[in-house]
């Protein structure tokens, strides 16, 4: 199937917008598919990219609300923070934002850019990225909460977001601090994580602001950490995803330089900050996977307490592949999974990497991104790859477990899923990203049939949670 392509240029009128916005609905449901149960596992339908500026536009992440409209979070090449909205058929959601767009230029002449959200339960949204900071040689923390309309929510801050350096200075004029994976905790405290580069290599970088949208001076020095989870005093750590524990405790994911190379990350903090001595070695875990630089772009808690990790890992060729991770509740590899609690899956003849992870409630897993389309061209194809819950293929998905999907017309370019987002009640799942179907980038969704059937349970014992 083609992709429907969605002009919606910024600079139009709100009135000339929503009818560009309602005309863009008629035209995206004459590209729809049948109903999306129709869908096999991993099987397309809907496709749709959107351009919201002349630049190249990039959404890194997603969230979807119980009418199965999908928001999207992302940026035009740096410049805007800006969110759209989908309905479960593709249409723009004429409900949010300004003909399903909603863009906000937060450092104005300077830039900035989302890449997390996450939907609270009142319907609210949180987002976190970059900001650039005065005259552009500084980057710093940001993060935002929407109202379910896309709209900044004053009562945040004052402004509806907040802007978070790490220092006033920094070694060799390295100020670069940038929030990766963003969490909201019962209490409607938000917790960001990135990495902050103030002195010296970069560190894993965390803040955590009231639900009013203060630092929180109860949580690490003044509302912020600067954790070198690296082996060595020199090293580089970065987190790249973060979730709440139901108890409280913050679990944090991403890279630190290991003995040798990077490898994959996983941290946890006790609810002030401090590191939780029992988890991992003093509340760090680090795990080499492949041959050279790992590193774990996303991850999911399942329910009993295990956690899974997905990225890429080097393979003996000097290829990367899909690496996955799963740790038991105290940070120890989960030796049920793969081998050793690990698994890597070549995809393409190229690099492949996960960047995105979504868990089914029945236990399987699905790792979204990219798989580059030779050894040699540029240009990827955007990735997927299903496995059971014991970490091997599941091979009723796709092609024996993988699915490689090129939505640009331009054969060098990038298709990538940055997030991955399930809606049970349409029976299919999203991915979302980036795709150039013309000449620049635009955001990009694509529904797929959901990875699995309850008539399979009891048939393939893999199948099982």
């Amino acid at each position: 199937m083609s992709p429907t392509r969605v002009a919606v240029p910024a600079s139009i009128s709100r009135k000339a917008s929503m009818a560009r916005g309602r005309i863009a609905a008629a035209v995206l449901a004459l590209f729809a598919t049948p109903s999306a149960f129709a869908l096999d596992p991993g099987e397309d339908g809907v496709r749709v990219t959107i351009p919201v500026s002349a630049l190249d536009d990039t959404a890194y992440a997603v969230a979807v609300d119980p009418a199965g409209n999908l928001v999207m979070a992302g940026t035009d090449a740096g410049a805007r923070s800006i969110l759209a909205s989908i309905t479960r058929t593709g249409a723009m959601n004429g409900a949010f934002g300004t003909g399903g767009i909603a863009i906000h230029d937060l450092a104005t002449t300077q830039g900035d850019a989302l890449r997390a959200l996450v939907r609270m339960p009142d319907g609210r949204y949180v987002g976190c990225g970059q900001f650039f900071n005065t005259g552009g040689s500084a980057t710093d923390f940001a993060a935002a909460r929407f109202m379910s309309d896309g709209s900044l929510d004053a009562t945040f801050d004052g402004v509806g977001y907040v802007v978070t350096p790490f220092a006033l200075s920094g070694a060799g004029g390295s100020l670069y601090d940038q929030c990766n994976a963003v969490a909201v905790q019962a209490d409607g405290s938000v917790v960001s994580a990135g990495y902050t580069s103030e002195a010296g290599p970069p560190h894993v970088g965390v803040t955590r602001h009231t639900a009013s949208g203060q630092l929180d001076t109860s949580f690490g020095t003044g509302g912020r950490l600067d954790i070198n989870a690296g082996a060595t005093s020199n090293g580089s750590s970065e987190a790249r995803a973060v979730l709440i524990q139901p108890d409280g405790k913050i679990l944090i994911a991403g890279y630190a330089t290991g003995q040798f190379n990077d490898e994959f990350l996983v941290m946890r903090l006790d609810t002030d900050g401090s590191l939780d001595d029992g988890f991992g070695s003093l509340g760090v875990a680090r795990t080499g996977v492949g041959t050279g630089e790992d590193i774990a772009n996303a991850m999911v808690l399942q329910p009993d307490g295990r956690i899974v990790l997905a990225g890429s890992a080097v393979a003996a060729d000097g290829r990367r592949d899909f690496a996955l991770v799963r740790y038991l509740a105290d940070g120890s590899l989960d030796a049920s999974f793969g081998t050793g609690g690990i698994v890597t899956t070549p995809v393409g003849p190229g690099d492949d990497i996960a960047r995105s992870l979504v868990r089914m409630p029945w236990g399987r897993l699905v790792a979204g991104g990219s798989a580059r389309i030779s050894t040699s061209a540029g240009g990827t194809d955007l990735a997927l790859v299903a496995y059971n819950a014991d970490g091997t293929l599941d091979r009723y998905f796709g092609d024996l477990g993988t699915r490689r999907v090129n939505v640009s017309a331009v054969t060098t370019a990038d298709d990538v899923a940055y997030g991955l987002a399930v809606d049970l009640d349409g029976q299919h799942f999203w991915a979302v990203g980036t795709a150039t179907p013309v000449s620049t980038a635009d955001f990009m969704a694509i529904e797929f049939g959901l990875p699995d059937t309850i008539f399979r349970h009891g048939f393939d014992s893999n199948t099982a949670p």
